[in-house]
Formats: C-alpha cells, structure tokens, sequence
C-alpha cells in the first residue's frame, strides 16, 4: 500500500521532465562551435577561390586543386600567416580577411554561449579555452595540407593568428551569448574598468577620423581611380576580384591613415615616406587605393594641423567617460587620463604596424611604418590628450558645472530587506501600542480607587 501512494504519477512526472530540460553543456557547445567556425570560414575561402578560377579564364589555366590550395592560403593569410613563394617573402596581411574570420569566430561563439548558458564564471573561461583549441586544430590540419614545395607559409605566426582571432572573436561571441558581459566587467578591478573604456573609446575615435581620411583622399582622387581602371580594360570577372581585393584591403589603409595622423606617416615602397610634415613619393603600382596619395613635395599648413586629433579625440573620450565614473581626485584623475590615452596610443600603434608588410621584392619590400616610432608618438600624444581631458573633467566636475551621469548598469543594486525571526510575530503598529498603554491606565485608576497603595505605586 506505502508503494502505491508514494509512486509518482506519470503525468506529474512528465511536466517535471518538461519544465527542466537538459541543455548541452557549455564545452561541448564551444568545441563545436570552434570547428564549425573554422571548417565554414574555410569552407567560404574555397568556394570563392573556385569561383575567381573560373570567372578568370574558365579554368583554363591550373585545374582545381590549386584554386582550392589558393583558397586555403588565402584562408591562413587571414590569420597571418606570411607566404614564401619561389624564396620571395609576402608579410602584407589583409585586415578585412582578419576581419571576417574574427565575424565568423564571434558567430560561432555566440551561438555557444546562447544555447549552453554557463553555470558558473569558470565554465565561461573553459568554454572559450575549448573554442580556441578546436578552432586551431582545423588551422594546424590546413596549414599542413596546404604547404608544398613551392609556397609554404609560418606556422607559428599562423597558430598565434588562429588563437588570437578565435579568443577574441570567439570569447566575445561567448560572452555575448551568454549575456555574461556585466559579470565579466566586475571581474575587474573598480579604476581598471573607467580607463579601458576610455582607451577603447578613444582609439575607435581615432580610426573612425582615419576613415574618414581615407575616404576624403579617395574621392579627391577618384578621377585617377577611374582612368586607371579604364586603361587596365578588365573583363567582368577580373573587375570582381579587384574590387573585392580592394575592398579587403581597406581596413589596411585605414590603418595606416592612424599612423599618418600621429605624425611618422607610413611609405609606399622603399625610400618613400607619406606623413602630414613631407611627402617623398616614387612610382607606385597601378591600384585603386594608391590613387588617393598626395602629390610629391611640401604639404599645406592644415594636414599639420590633423596630428591634433588624436589628442582631442583621447582629451574628449576621457571628458565623456568621467561623467559616467566621476573622480574628484586630482591624482585619480590625471592618473586615470594618462592611461587611458597611453594605452588607446598603443593601439593605434599595434593597428598601424599591422597593416603594413612586404609585397614581393624590390620597392614594395617596404610598405607600412615601423612599430617604435608610432608607438611613441601615439603614447604621446594621445598620452597628453588623456591628461588634459582628464584635468578639464576634474575642474568642470568640482565647480559642478560638468553633469554626472553615473552608470548604474554596471554596480548591483542592493535592496535591504529587514526580516524577522519565524518564531514570533513581528511587533504590533504603534498606534495598537498606544491603545493598549491607555487601556493598562485607565484599569490602573480604577483599581484606585478601591486601595490607596495602588495610588501611592502610580
């Protein structure tokens, strides 16, 4: 009979099984998602290899196999790899391929975080650990299968591309996922958090005004662009892969326009220099992008006046984060801008060096600018930015003629609740406390009145 009216029912035990589901866990989710982003990154770079092989000559040139050995150096070109070909040395990495498989890496990781929600704070940190580990698996299996005796490229820059693609693009997929990006914040330490985000801040503002650079030098040029392109009397295939080079390429030139505004400029070849104080150019190659450079010889009063605007960008990124994470210190403060502005110089610096590299032998050996001297004129500069923001900040907040905008977002909100012991009730309103006081009284004189002592004791 105990048997009969302890068993569950079975419907009871069907909603229980209902309203707990079983979720696959977050490692696993990210090991898949690894692969899955690698193998469909790949699986793209080959079809639109193919693709270009075909529209070039209708493959008439080279069967398929090497069209898919173009797409997969292509693939690990994207992760930095640098190609020798015939004992010539190609270092010139595109960032718009870097770009997408950063896009890819962030899908994949976001459709981790999204179906496996992490139980604690380390599953986060083992799921992107898994993620990268099976994303640089199918990059190891590619940049084997794909090297011959003719073009091999570098597995070590290829395995530190492929971690740092898959752990940043993937990790922040993950995080975003999962929706963990305020518990990843507080992991940091309270005055670490205001001067990342000014950094951030003001390095995106800074690319932002190099893009802008950019494209007003394109238009200016955009006469030569197109005779240029006119008399290279491309087909409509070939028109495609130009455009889409160019196109990859982009963010390149973007990166060098950072460093012209910081001052060294970058060179177009060997011997040359493009920087807002001089201009030393020689022959360059017939390419859409390089239609936009300025002419040889002196350079007009206000592209001087553009190395300001890294400064102002950091002195404004720090003004507006302040409002956010307001500091009266003047310590704090100057301390907080300086690293801010420092740090945001240092990424301009590691974007520009970046975005240059070798393209075969000769003139175009050296196209980019060197990491030092953009590094030290970015942490100067933006440097000097972050403190002055930082000062103006300080003085507007102590006279408070700056608005405070507190981001409540970021702390937890704390509710306190006054709770009582279960084993009495909780003490009466004090308007029942004072009917009661009254009652004891008025019982009081009237006892009374019967014995005198009782007067004597009120």
């Amino acid at each position: 009979m105990t048997e009969l009216l302890s068993r569950p029912r079975v419907g009871a035990r069907a909603a229980t099984t209902a309203a707990a589901p079983v979720t696959r866990p977050l490692t696993v989710s990210a090991t898949l998602a690894g692969f899955g982003s690698a193998l469909g990154g790949l699986a793209v770079f080959l079809a639109v290899a193919v693709t270009g092989w075909f529209l070039a000559d209708a493959g008439a040139h080279g069967d398929t196999t090497d069209a898919l050995r173009v797409g997969a150096d292509a693939w690990l070109v994207g992760h930095g790899s640098h190609l020798s070909f015939g004992g010539t040395d190609y270092t010139l990495v595109p960032l718009g391929l870097t770009a997408l498989l950063a896009w890819a890496a962030f899908r994949g990781g976001r459709w981790a975080g999204r179906v496996s929600p992490p139980g604690r704070d380390r599953d986060l940190v083992h799921g992107v650990g898994l993620f990268c580990c099976g994303y640089v698996v199918v990059t190891v299996a590619t940049s084997v299968l794909a090297a011959t005796a003719e073009i091999r490229g570098e597995l070590v820059l290829t395995l530190v591309g492929a971690v740092l693609v898959a752990g940043i693009g993937g990790g922040c997929g993950v995080l975003t996922g999962a929706d963990a990006w305020p518990a990843a914040a507080r992991t940091l330490p309270a005055g670490v958090r205001p001067v990342v985000r000014a950094a951030l801040a003001a390095w995106a503002g800074v690319m932002a005004a190099a893009a802008l650079l950019v494209t007003a030098m394109l238009v200016v040029g955009l006469g030569s662009s197109a005779s240029l392109v006119s008399r290279l009397g491309l087909h409509g295939g070939d028109a495609v892969m130009l455009v889409t080079v160019t196109a990859l390429l982009a963010p390149n030139a973007v990166a060098l326009g950072g460093a012209y505004l910081l001052g060294p400029g970058f060179a177009v070849g060997t011997g040359t220099t493009v920087s807002p104080a001089v201009v030393v150019l020689g022959p360059v190659p017939s390419f859409p992008l390089l239609s936009g450079l300025p002419d040889t010889g002196a350079t007009p009063w206000w592209t001087t006046a553009l190395m300001a605007s890294p400064a102002v960008v950091a002195a404004l990124a720090v003004v507006l984060v302040q409002r956010r994470h307001p500091v009266l210190g003047w310590r704090d403060a100057l301390l907080r801008g300086l690293a801010a502005g420092v740090a945001a110089g240092v990424l301009t610096g590691v974007a520009a060096a970046l975005g240059g590299g070798a393209v075969g032998t000769g003139r175009m050996a050296e196209v980019g600018t060197p990491l030092l001297p953009v590094l030290g004129a970015g942490a100067m500069a933006m440097g000097l930015g972050g403190v002055v923001g930082a000062v103006v900040a300080t003085v507007l907040q102590r006279r408070g003629l700056l608005r405070v905008e507190p981001d409540l977002a970021e702390e937890p909100t704390v509710e306190i609740v006054r709770q009582y012991r279960t084993d009495r009730p909780p003490p009466p309103p004090a308007s029942q406390r004072e009917r009661e006081a009254t009652d004891l009284l008025q019982r009081l004189v009237r006892q009374a009145d019967d014995d005198e002592d009782t007067i004597r004791l009120i």
